[in-house]
């Protein structure tokens, strides 16, 4: 394969600075081996078969993914263990689930008696076995039962019911830790997070039900992981790359943040004005926490701000005297990293500024084929 040159690839183009995703993956790899717990990292994050095999050879025990999509494109390349972390609710969904339970480890997430009730009648039928871990709610307010005692009698009647499906332990979710306004709030949103699960795991041992997976984390809530805290696993996605987000709440710094969109001055119309090609489909509109300055980082140019997204540009004020011309590039550090994988095909893989690869986005998207009907 031919190998383009950076400066004259079409754009908007998705970057990854390769030495810098190493020393992430190395970096959170470490933090996991030094406090005694598995790492499971989040795939939806980079869905690239290239980088969950750097997260492997680093030491992953298994990846997390957030559809049934993502658990088929990386069991079928090899990932032999995979956690699924949204209920598998809808007949389609649970008979994509038993096929692949025929070739890899499969465990999913679940919040509720009629999720478990489906999940067990589908391994009956298939005649495979599917672990279901419980999840917490520790202060998201997304899926997950109270921590404590409603988690515990919920997960003693399901567990208690279920002959095919197994209870393999219990999962929570810290996302309120992007809306910490301090480092105060995100300790108090890791204390959270490693509470819920440990606390109902208390409660449920006292009847005799073994909890064997305690597992939580969030990139940020994982930066702040003790010596085990009484966890088994750690979940973090958003790590491999960062993003503005994880430098805006102080995680790490910008220099950490591997992934960029790689974009092109379209118009000068004003002094104070700087259009790129780069839109909301291209580095996703989303603020994760107000302390973000706009919609991402301009790698290299302090004075410009990217304060709005139209889809197919963005519109970036510079605060200061900006010497870019139209028909310059720049590479823009994206708010939410996840997001704005998903928005392309490829990754330009980049090392000393030229690429050295081109890698695959390849678990974009919902199903691997098209709905028959």
């Amino acid at each position: 394969m031919r190998l383009p040159r950076l400066e004259s690839v079409p754009t908007p183009a998705l970057v990854l600075d390769r030495s810098v995703l190493v020393e992430n993956i190395a970096g959170m790899a470490a933090r996991a081996a030094a406090a005694g717990v598995a790492l499971r990292p989040h795939a939806k994050t980079h869905k690239s078969l290239a980088v969950a095999s750097l997260q492997r050879e680093h030491g992953a025990e298994g990846l997390t993914v957030a559809t049934v999509h993502e658990a088929e494109c990386f069991a079928r390349a090899g990932f032999d263990d995979v956690l699924l972390t949204a209920p598998a609710i809808g007949a389609w969904r649970l008979e994509r689930i038993v096929e692949l339970a025929r070739e890899a480890r499969v465990r999913v997430s679940v919040d509720s008696t009629e999720a478990v009730t489906a999940l067990d009648d589908a391994c009956r039928l298939a005649g495979v076995a599917v672990g279901f871990l419980w999840e917490v709610d520790c202060g998201v307010g997304r899926f997950g039962t109270p921590p404590g005692r409603p988690s515990a009698d919920a997960v003693a009647r399901a567990a208690g019911a279920a002959r095919y499906a197994s209870f393999d332990g219990l999962l929570a979710f810290g996302g309120h830790a992007y809306a910490a306004d301090d480092d105060a709030a995100l300790d108090a949103a890791a204390r959270d997070e490693r509470a819920a699960v440990i606390e109902t795991a208390e409660l449920l041992r006292e009847r005799g039900i073994d909890v064997p997976v305690l597992t939580v984390g969030t990139t940020p809530t994982s930066h702040r992981l003790g010596a085990a805290d009484g966890i088994t696993e750690i979940r973090p996605g958003n790590y491999v790359f960062y993003d503005a987000t994880q430098v805006a709440l102080g995680v790490v710094p910008l220099e950490r943040c591997a992934l960029s969109v790689l974009a092109t001055v379209v118009s000068r119309p004003a002094p104070g004005r700087v259009i790129l090609d780069a839109g909301s489909k291209a580095l996703a509109a989303e603020r994760l926490t107000p302390r973000t300055a706009g919609f991402g980082v301009v790698r290299g140019r302090p004075e410009l701000r990217v304060e709005r997204l139209y889809e197919e540009q963005a519109i970036v004020v510079a605060d200061g005297a900006s010497d870019l011309r139209v028909g310059d590039r720049v590479r823009v550090v994206p708010n939410h990293a996840c997001t704005a994988a998903n928005l392309h095909d490829e990754l330009l893989v980049v090392e000393d500024g030229d690429v050295v690869d081109v890698w695959r986005v390849d678990a974009r998207g919902w199903q691997t084929e098209p709905v028959r009907v």
